[in-house]
């Protein structure tokens, strides 16, 4: 009786909020890859190309603890610092002061997600807040893949936090908006990305945007746009009867704005799957005609030609021929946004250094050094050979004289 109670409840509270949205518009909220070098300034990118949103990835658990911590390495929260963190927080502030807004994902393809981690749905809330308050969230994300989406201990254990920072939030006069991240194929969800979807519901959860992931199919898939398209109508329906099992019947806007769509742009992970500027542009009709709520990509850095496009997917370019923020030009056509709005300046110097450090500049143990990067350390100079944080020039093989 409690839990059926609990679930009426729960779906009330999920009518009310999407009755609340503005049927508009969508949105577009790239993906940025905050653990790539050099730090991503947000300000940077999103005032000069437009961008109303970022969404930031990813924060996991530091050392497979219950721990946020950008890309599982960084942890987050009071009196942690370094120039990373200094840096990402002028970032965020900076383009908030510009009008842009952010969503945090945690989650992911690599690590130990926090859901797995944490021991109890409390000490995941905790951990889940820390971020929330550090970086003043009101929008956050959820990347669900591989073992996750099969551990229901951990998806119970997830979706009752949530909840419960739903609930703390609407306490407060607040929302808390929440995007489901899963991975699909041209026939929509699978069975495991259903079952975390089924999770979010049983759970309470309100869901703003269930996002999925249309790359990487690994089944020939050739026509990525087409794919993209069918993918986004069969998740509508699977949505449409989700909601339906659970006791909530949504209209055909509602149920479209709760459909976000993520390319990888350019080349794919698999060898034949390439998302190209056409399929962009057909994904974008779709997106304005249908009504869909997200469009984003991954990711933001990715959004250039290599310089040469042969070979495999690059996680700093897009392996296709295309003039720099070329996806970006047409995503953000999409207008919506969460924040008071950006106006786009081509020549804004941006607010922050995208945590790049002075090349020759005393050596900081926060900072984090890549190959080729010069400090000086006790009146020497030192060049790193590899990636390296906290390792002492002089003291470690990561460091050679210069």
């Amino acid at each position: 009786m409690k839990k059926h109670l609990l679930k009426a409840i729960a779906l009330s509270a999920m009518s009310v909020g999407l009755c609340g949205q503005a049927f508009g518009e969508g949105v577009y909220a790239p993906y940025v890859d905050m653990t790539a070098w050099p730090t991503p300034s947000l300000d940077e990118i999103g005032v000069q190309q437009g961008i109303q949103q970022f969404t930031m990835a990813f924060v996991l658990s530091g050392g497979n603890q219950c721990v946020p911590s950008w890309g599982g390495v960084q942890p987050i929260g009071r009196g942690q610092t370094s120039d990373l963190l200094t840096s990402i927080a002028k970032s965020i502030n900076n383009y908030r002061a510009k009008g842009g807004e952010v969503s945090i994902s945690f989650g992911g393809q690599a690590g130990m997600p926090l859901m797995q981690a944490c021991s109890s749905a409390s000490a995941l809330a905790a951990a889940y807040q820390t971020v929330i308050d550090t970086y003043s969230l009101t929008h956050i994300d959820f990347d669900i893949e591989g073992a996750a989406q099969t551990d229901s201990a951990a998806l119970t254990r997830n979706f009752r936090a949530v909840r419960q920072l739903q609930h703390t939030m609407r306490t407060n006069g607040k929302t808390l908006h929440v995007t489901l991240t899963l991975p699909v194929m041209p026939s929509g969800l699978t069975a495991d990305g259903l079952r975390v979807l089924n999770a979010a519901l049983d759970n309470g959860v309100t869901l703003d945007t269930v996002n999925i992931m249309a790359m990487d199919y690994g089944n020939g898939t050739t026509d990525m746009g087409a794919a993209a398209k069918r993918a986004a109508t069969l998740v509508y329906a699977q949505l449409d009867a989700a909601y339906k099992a659970a006791g909530s019947t949504k209209t055909d806007a509602q149920l479209w704005q709760m459909i976000g769509v993520t390319p990888m742009i350019g080349k794919n992970d698999v060898q034949g799957e390439t998302f190209s500027l056409a399929d962009a542009k057909a994904l974008l009709d779709k997106a304005r005609s249908d009504g869909i709520g997200l469009l984003s990509n991954w990711s933001i850095g990715r959004d250039k030609a290599c310089a040469s496009n042969g070979g495999g997917a690059s996680p700093s370019c897009s392996g296709v021929s295309q003039q720099p923020y070329a996806f970006t030009q047409v995503f953000r056509q999409l207008k919506g946004h969460w924040g008071a709005g950006v106006t786009q300046d081509p020549s804004y110097g941006g607010g922050s250094n995208g945590g790049k450090p002075v090349p020759g500049a005393q050596w900081s143990s926060s900072q984090i050094y890549t190959t080729g990067m010069t400090v000086k350390y006790h009146g020497v100079t030192y060049r790193a050979k590899w990636w390296t944080q906290g390792d002492v020039p002089g003291q470690s093989e990561v460091w050679a004289k210069v």
